[in-house]
Formats: structure tokens, C-alpha cells, sequence
């Protein structure tokens, strides 16, 4: 029987016994295969599988129902840490897709799939093809494995090696080398045939620590420099300013004013200042009027929309504004002239609101503070490095601040004990040291103040604009919900979803855990369940924050959506400009936003993790005290207690035992001796491997 034949009468068969499911020897009984032709019949069903033409389910066979195609985009960030699974990822909705139906789609690649089952759980999908690919070049470091050299990527979610192939030189001058590789096979995860590519560029040796900010600046395609047309465009701005635009404003210049920020801070969006009144208290919080400079489909209007955000690259920034601006015109630097606009709220006797204005506004910030300072002065009662006046003004903002924490927390606000990274450096750019940093009572302060001017402005801009964009955190999807809710029962917590406030029900299960450990692991865990918070044109409210309406205006040096806000405001409450942004543009600007802004946070995300893993190369055979922090099918994972550094002990090296995930217990279990890995355990790990991870060993 002719094989194009013999697949036809199959098919065939299938599709008119669509509802029965037959085995490989039934269907060779059927069709009356010769024992000469079993083979050959085994290829037939091999190659109609792996076309998706027919579907083998626990060793038997049927016709595929007929699916709806769907295009999306592939997330293989589950895959990076070991997972079984990765996502595709769709405007409704995000669909597991197992490893075995992953085809070879790496992270960020537009695929078309189909959705072959639904649960409670969501629902779980398989990969037709790959329509375009993301990762045309990957960067990384060569290494010399077994003969062959690879590529070992800097981007982990690049969940493979790629082979290196057709080598212009020695093989031993591209070793330990960063290099930029273009893919020209991207091989067949289901036969582990790994990617194959050509060095493309080679950008240094991979042991200069400084090949690390040019390796993320490559791999995220982020600028360098901005072109000649926007640097030209800012140089026309000039320090002076014009009578005539003062006069159309509020004159601050006489108020106290300062800014709070980091110490390392270069821009300043955002200076406040406080009065105490015969009725209670001012609050006036000054933003940087970047909207009178970069006027709608200018150059550096242009630019800022492609770019959406800084981004800080430790000690490093890719501004979104050319320098003229960013750290000149626009930033709040003490004893110059400086416009901006500004949201003034009036307090009565016990911190209720009483009025709220906005204005434009011209101010000189009277000193610059950093929190170490302001931290220092309500630690001590006192700090001689700050003027007598702010001193006693701070300490009149301090109740303020710490009502409206409290208010806010009142209301459902989410707040996640999860403290950040601080590096410390050589001369030479190495790591030689990692701190965690904690949230403080100065940063809490500046927050309270920045909250209460965004939300503001959230209402204004939904009452008084047509369209107009906001910052917006969707509810939680209830199926992750209760997954986290189960698995923090069985540690014995109880997270009770019969207030309809889901809000108030997470507040008191955060409310309820006093180990600081607990909180390292359970807050990161419950932050994964939540939906990611992004910008729409859509005004449906802030579950983390527990508000109805929010927006982001105080930062529009280093955010393009806060310009955007600004503008809203020129254009429809002070009416200075007869143009109006349509809805589709504002849709436009709210998508380049969010998509630019996961861009932001995945390249200082990864070059944190350049640096980790160079500091922990210097570690490898120590040993340290580590906390378990969470578990897949395959590894445990730890957090360093000494360091702020995450990794993996594969199950498998854990030779005393078999050991699996327990999913309903949430622990890991060793099949014959009973022994349990449980979450917040204290565990002693040496530092084994280092390549795009860090692999620790159970000592």
C-alpha cells in the first residue's frame, strides 16, 4: 500500500470513529499490516503524530478534535527555573504549555497554538509553530564542554545551550570570551538537539567585569546615546525663565521646599513641602513640569515614547530624556528656578482631607536630603547636617505620613516585606559585597506623599478626559488564589476568602506572619500569584493598592506614561492646549509603556544576576547557611542568608534518598526514609556550579 495512501486511509478511519481511541496493534489488525510492513506502519503513525494530524493518548490513538488556532507569545521563564512547563502568553489569558509541546519556541517568540484542555487550574496548550522568532542573536560567554564549545546565555530564560558551529578561528581564542551569536538552527527540544549558531561579534573577555553593562545593553537593544535631532532639540532650552510664564503661575520660591531621594539619585522629579494652618495642615507635592519642555511629537517627545522608561543598570542609567533635561532643566536641584506642577492637599486638626487644588507652579527647592539623613533624624531626634527649620518641619510631616500608612493599610493596601539588592564595588567594577536593603521610614514618607498626589490626579483625569491613562493591578485569578491559599495551610496559616474584600483577607493572612523568614518566602510567593500591575486606558482600579483609581504623575523624568499624565492635564483641567490625544493614541502609549517597562525591569534584573553569579564564582566549594524558599518537580530552592542570592539543588544530587514534590504538602518527601525539605528550613549548601544559575549542593 503507498504511503501518502496508507496515511489517507488512516486519517480517515480516525475521523469517522472520531469518539473511539485505538492501540497501534489494533489499528495494525484493522488494516491487515504484513510483519514486514509493521515497521514502516510505525513511521506512518510517527510522522501523522508529529504533524498534529492524529493524537496518541496512554499508548492508543484518535482523531484530534478540531481546535481553534491562537497566536501568542511563548514565556519560558518557568522553563529557565527547571519547571516541566512554560507559558504562552495572551491578551485573555496565560497558557501552560509542557515541555514535551513546546516544539522549539524559546522566550518572547510569537507562536500559534491550541488549547487542548481546561481546568479549575486554567487551561494547558500546545504549540503548532513558530511564526517569528525574538532571539535572532543571543549573547553570552563561550565555554569549552567535552571537546565542543557552547554558548552558555546571559539570559537564563534562553533555557539551553547553543552549539557553535562553522568557527573563523581557533576554537581556544573564543573561549571565555562574551560573545553575540546568530542563530541558524534552532534544533528540536523533543530529540535534545540544541540551537546552533554563528559568532557574530565578539564583545570582550568574559572576565572583565565591565563586559556586563555592554553584554545587557546588547541583549535588551537598549540605546546608548541619544541621536542628533533630540540632542540638538534639548540644547535649545535654556536656564532662563521667561516673565511671562511665571506670571501664569503660582510663585513657591518663598516656601521651604527640599527633596527627599537616594544618595546616588542624578535626577529630581519630585520636592515637597508643609504648612501647619490655623485648620490643620498643607501638603504640597512639586513635580517637574517636563510637559513645558517636551512638547507633543517633538523629537524628544518621540524618542521618550520608544524608550518608556529609564533604566538603572546599578551604576549605570539609560536616561529617557537627553541630559539637558533629565539632569538639568527638569530636575529639582536646590537653589535654581525650577517649573513645575503641583497637587496641594489641606488636612484639618486630625489628618482628614479637607481640600485638594492643582496648579501650575514655579519653586527653588531649599535643600537636597537623602533618607539616610531623614532616617537618621527620626532615629536620633535630631541630625546636624540638616537645617533647623526642615528639621521641625519633618517632624510635623511624620504623624501625616504615618496616618496615611495606616489608612491605607486600613483599606487593603498590599504591603510585601521583600527587601532589594545593594551592591558594593572595587575599583575595578567586581562585586565585594551584596546587602539587602530594607524599606525605611524616609522612603515610607516620600511614598505616602507620592501616593496621595497619583491618586488625586487618577480621579481628575477619569472625570475630566475623554481617554486618558492609568496604572492599573487586575484582581487576582481566584484558581491561583486558592493553590496559595492551600499551600499556605499546610504551613499552618489561614487565608480565608469568605470576606468579599479579597484585600482585607490577604492583609490579615500578611498581617498574621511575625517570623521575618516567613516573610521572605511567603510574600514572594503570594506576589507571584497576584497579576502583574501595568498601564491601560482602561480605569479599572489598583488591587494592590486598594484604590479605585490610580495614575502615575510624579516621576515624568524617568516615565513616559507621567508625561503622558502631564499633558492630560494641560490638555483638559488647565485647557492650555486646544489638542487632545485620541483613544487609539493613548492605547498606544499605554501598551509601549507597559511592554518597555518589563524590558526596563528584566535588563536590571539580569545584570543584577551577572554580578551575583560573578561574585558567587569567587565562592565556588564555600559553604553557607540558606533558607529553602521554594521547590519544583526537579530542584529546592535557596536563598542565601548571608547574601540576597538565589539557587538550585537539584533533587537528584541528594543521594541518601529518592526524593520528590509533594504538591499538596508543599515539601519535598525521600520515598523510603520519610525525610521532609520544608519551606523556610534552614539548610547548609555549598556553592557548586555557576553558569547562568547558581547550583548549590546540600552539605
Amino acid at each position: 500500500m503507498p504511503k501518502k495512501k496508507k496515511s489517507e486511509l488512516i486519517l480517515n478511519f480516525l475521523r469517522k470513529n472520531a469518539n473511539k481511541e485505538f492501540t497501534i496493534r489494533k489499528l495494525a489488525k484493522i488494516f491487515r499490516i504484513k510483519k514486514q510492513d509493521y515497521a514502516n506502519f510505525l513511521i506512518t503513525f510517527s510522522i501523522l503524530e508529529k504533524n498534529n494530524k492524529i493524537v496518541r493518548k496512554n499508548k492508543k490513538y484518535h482523531s484530534p478534535p478540531i481546535y481553534k488556532k491562537i497566536i501568542g507569545t511563548f514565556d519560558a521563564s518557568a522553563l529557565a527555573n527547571n519547571y516541566s512547563f512554560g507559558f504562552v502568553k495572551t491578551d485573555e489569558e496565560d497558557v501552560k504549555i509542557f515541555d514535551r509541546d513546546c516544539l522549539n519556541a524559546y522566550h518572547n517568540d510569537i507562536v500559534e497554538f491550541i488549547i487542548i484542555k481546561r481546568n479549575y487550574r486554567g487551561a494547558t496548550g500546545k504549540i503548532l509553530k513558530v511564526i517569528e522568532r525574538k532571539n535572532e542573536y543571543i549573547i553570552g560567554n563561550i565555554n569549552k564542554l567535552n571537546g565542543k564549545i557552547f554558548l552558555i546565555p546571559d539570559n537564563p530564560k534562553i533555557d539551553n545551550y547553543i552549539e557553535l558551529i562553522d568557527l573563523s578561528v581557533n576554537q581556544g581564542e573564543y573561549v571565555d570570551k562574551k560573545v553575540t551569536v546568530n542563530i541558524t538552527n534552532w534544533g528540536d527540544r523533543t530529540k535534545n538537539i540544541l540551537p546552533k549558531g554563528k559568532v557574530s561579534e565578539i564583545l570582550g573577555d568574559a572576565n572583565d567585569p565591565n563586559i556586563d553593562f555592554l553584554s545587557v545593553l546588547k541583549q535588551y537593544d537598549l540605546p546608548e546615546d541619544f541621536s542628533k535631532y533630540v540632542v540638538d532639540e534639548s540644547l535649545e532650552f535654556h536656564e532662563y525663565i521667561d516673565s511671562t510664564e511665571i506670571a501664569k503661575r503660582k510663585d513657591f520660591r518663598n516656601l521651604i521646599t527640599f527633596t527627599i531621594d537616594p544618595i546616588t539619585a542624578k535626577d529630581f522629579d519630585d520636592a515637597i513641602s508643609f504648612e501647619e494652618t490655623s485648620a490643620g495642615y498643607k501638603l504640597y507635592v512639586h513635580i517637574a513640569d517636563v510637559s513645558h519642555y517636551v512638547e507633543v511629537d517633538s523629537p524628544i517627545f518621540k524618542e521618550a515614547f520608544e524608550r518608556g522608561t529609564s533604566v538603572y543598570l546599578l551604576q549605570n542609567v539609560i536616561p529617557m530624556l537627553p541630559e539637558k533635561l533629565s539632569n538639568n532643566l527638569c530636575s529639582l536641584k536646590s537653589g535654581s528656578d525650577r517649573l513645575t506642577v503641583s497637587v496641594i492637599v489641606e488636612y484639618d486638626k486630625n489628618f482628614n482631607r479637607m481640600n485638594r487644588e492643582l496648579v501650575l507652579s514655579i519653586i527653588r527647592s531649599d535643600s537636597r536630603l537623602n533618607y539616610q539623613q531623614v532616617d537618621h533624624l527620626f532615629e536620633e531626634s535630631e541630625n546636624i547636617e540638616l537645617k533647623q527649620e526642615i528639621q521641625e518641619i519633618l517632624f510635623k510631616m511624620r504623624p501625616l505620613a504615618n496616618y496615611l500608612t495606616q489608612k491605607r493599610y486600613d483599606r487593603g493596601s498590599l504591603d510585601f516585606d521583600l527587601p532589594d539588592s545593594e551592591f558594593e564595588f572595587d575599583e575595578n567594577g567586581s562585586p565585594v559585597n551584596i546587602l539587602r536593603t530594607k524599606e525605611t521610614e524616609s522612603h515610607l514618607l516620600i511614598e505616602e506623599f507620592m501616593l496621595e498626589a497619583n491618586q488625586y490626579i487618577a480621579e481628575l483625569i477619569a472625570k475630566k478626559c475623554s481617554s486618558a491613562i492609568f496604572r492599573i493591578h487586575e484582581p487576582p485569578e481566584p484558581a491561583k488564589m486558592g493553590e496559595f491559599a492551600l499551600l499556605v495551610r499546610s504551613y499552618n496559616y489561614n487565608l480565608n476568602f469568605v470576606h468579599k474584600n479579597q484585600n482585607l483577607a490577604l492583609k490579615q493572612y500578611l498581617n498574621s506572619i511575625k517570623d521575618e523568614n516567613h516573610h521572605r518566602v511567603f510574600d514572594n510567593l503570594l506576589l507571584r500569584s497576584l497579576m502583574k500591575a501595568k498601564y491601560s486606558y482602561r480605569n479599572i482600579g489598583h488591587f494592590g493598592l486598594a484604590l479605585k483609581s490610580y495614575t502615575h504623575f510624579t516621576s515624568p523624568i524617568r516615565r513616559f506614561p507621567d508625561l503622558i499624565v502631564h499633558h492630560l492635564l494641560k490638555q483638559y483641567v488647565f485647557e492650555w492646549s486646544t489638542a487632545k490625544f485620541s483613544l487609539q493614541e493613548i492605547k498606544t502609549f499605554a501598551q509601549r509603556s507597559s511592554e518597555m517597562e518589563v524590558v526596563a525591569m528584566n535588563a536590571e534584573r539580569t545584570l543584577g544576576n551577572l554580578k551575583k553569579n560573578r561574585f558567587m564564582k569567587e565562592n565556588i566549594g564555600k559553604d553557607f547557611k540558606a533558607l529553602i524558599v521554594n521547590f519544583n518537580n526537579k530542584n529546592i530552592f535557596v536563598e542565601l542568608d548571608k547574601y540576597p542570592i538565589e539557587g538550585f539543588i537539584p533533587l537528584s544530587s541528594i543521594t541518601d534518598d529518592f526524593y520528590q514534590f509533594n504538591n499538596k504538602k508543599y515539601c519535598v518527601v525521600g520515598t523510603r526514609k520519610s525525610r521532609k525539605f520544608f519551606l523556610c528550613q534552614k539548610v547548609q549548601v555549598r556553592v557548586k556550579k555557576v553558569e547562568h544559575k547558581i547550583e548549590f549542593e546540600l552539605v
